[in-house]
């Protein structure tokens, strides 16, 4: 994989251990961190996996980086539409990306949209950059499409994973 995809990765998941609204402990989580910067994915797994098996937000988002980085995309993309599905506007924008180049899922422009939409939504400036990117890509029945989608997950709830 790409050295600098997989700093941009550990940036991020700096970022949100320094920046999450929830407040880390300094026990089992922060072993959790080190072991992935290690590179030590089985510890870090087993430190976050029962925390994401309870449906806590942050751990399914770092289980969605730890899976891209071991390079098991369709992995990555469960772990990033549980995530999303709980509103998580990161996870909604990088299962978007998973979306638009078919990694892990099959390629689909409307979903990507939608999940973009989705985020950008909440303010996440990225979101808005890729799902105007990608709006300019699509058909206008596809652009309406995508919409109506993000609008029904609005109202109604974004899907769950089906395993």
């Amino acid at each position: 994989m790409d050295i600098m995809f997989r700093i941009g990765i550990l940036c991020t998941l700096l970022a949100i251990a320094l920046f999450s609204p929830w407040k880390f402990t300094l026990g089992e989580e922060l072993d959790g961190w080190q072991a992935l910067q290690r590179g030590d994915y089985d510890l870090a797994e087993q430190v976050w996996l029962p925390r994401a098996e309870r449906g806590e937000v942050e751990a399914l988002l770092f289980l969605g980086h730890l899976e891209t980085m071991r390079e098991q995309y369709s992995e990555a993309a469960k772990w990033y539409q549980r995530a999303a599905a709980k509103g998580n506007a990161t996870a909604q924008t990088l299962l978007a990306s998973q979306y638009l180049n078919g990694q892990g899922v099959a390629v689909d422009p409307v979903r990507a949209f939608a999940w973009y939409e989705l985020a950008a939504k909440q303010g996440h400036a990225n979101a808005a950059r890729a799902r105007d990117a990608t709006e300019r890509q699509m058909t206008t029945e596809e652009v309406e499409l995508a919409s109506q989608l993000a609008q029904h997950w609005l109202r109604d709830g974004a899907p769950k994973v089906q395993d």
